[in-house]
């Protein structure tokens, strides 16, 4: 996730981070600015995190853990995710600007297989984020319009729509909250079909070793039928991280 966030992303990255400056002119940004200045914000070369999936359907409560390595190659970036509990899986993306991402998944019984397109709508590790939501999110393959201000938890925050330039489209459109003070994204509204079917709002944001970062990601249906609650535990920064664990051959 996540650059998020950036959310993870990442996931889970999604998901989540700061801003080293301020506009001279806020009231002139554009829509595509404010993105640009949210995506500006550092959020480290590398990563490694130990997280806590908690998965909430029908009052009963599914708890799955992993841990993730990312590392960036200009505007390349690579991702490990390793589930420990309560199952052995293990997923390996890769993200490009202009290209659709490219996913694996490695089973408990070892057998891997590639992600395809029309599987990245299906819902990730039987949670409320999709394989989509695992991919980094390109700030070049989007188009912007600015909707307004409004308040996010008393924050006021920008309200960014972006629509992708090209196919495949798992969601028609998405809606950024953006802190007006820091860049840093607050929320997002998913839209399927021009319907909003889900929110993530990201929760308990630190400065961890110079980045802000979300604590909690909430993912939850608009239905109100089910939520998936993201738990960072751990994180480091700009930590070595060999090439090895990132690549097809080694998975």
């Amino acid at each position: 996730m996540i650059n998020s966030v950036k959310f993870f992303r990442i996931l889970l990255r999604s998901v989540f981070m700061c801003c080293l400056s301020l506009p001279l002119a806020a009231n002139a940004l554009t829509a595509k600015e404010i993105m640009q200045n949210n995506d500006a914000l550092p959020d480290g070369e590398t990563s490694l995190q130990e997280n806590v999936l908690v998965i909430i359907k029908s009052g009963r409560e599914q708890i799955k853990k992993f841990g993730t390595v990312f590392k960036r190659y200009d505007e390349k970036r690579r991702m490990r995710m390793s589930f420990t509990f309560p199952t052995r899986l293990e997923f390996l993306v890769w993200d490009e600007p202009g290209t659709d991402s490219l996913q694996w998944l490695k089973m408990s019984s070892g057998r891997v297989r590639k992600i395809s397109t029309s599987d990245k709508g299906n819902s990730w590790v039987s949670s409320d984020f999709y394989n989509e939501d695992i991919s980094e999110f390109n700030i070049s393959d989007h188009e912007y319009t600015l909707l307004g201000e409004v308040e996010v938890d008393g924050v006021p925050c920008y309200q960014v729509q972006s629509e992708k330039l090209f196919e495949p489209r798992v969601y028609s459109k998405r809606i950024h909250y953006i802190s007006k003070q820091d860049f840093v994204l607050r929320r997002v509204d998913f839209y399927e079909d021009g319907k909003h079917r889900k929110t993530l709002t990201l929760q308990n944001i630190e400065l961890i070793e110079g980045v802000y970062t979300p604590r909690k990601a909430v993912m939850e249906r608009t239905d109100g039928k089910s939520k998936s609650i993201l738990y960072l535990k751990s994180v480091q920064y700009n930590q070595p991280v060999a090439d090895q664990k990132l690549t097809r051959e080694t998975f």
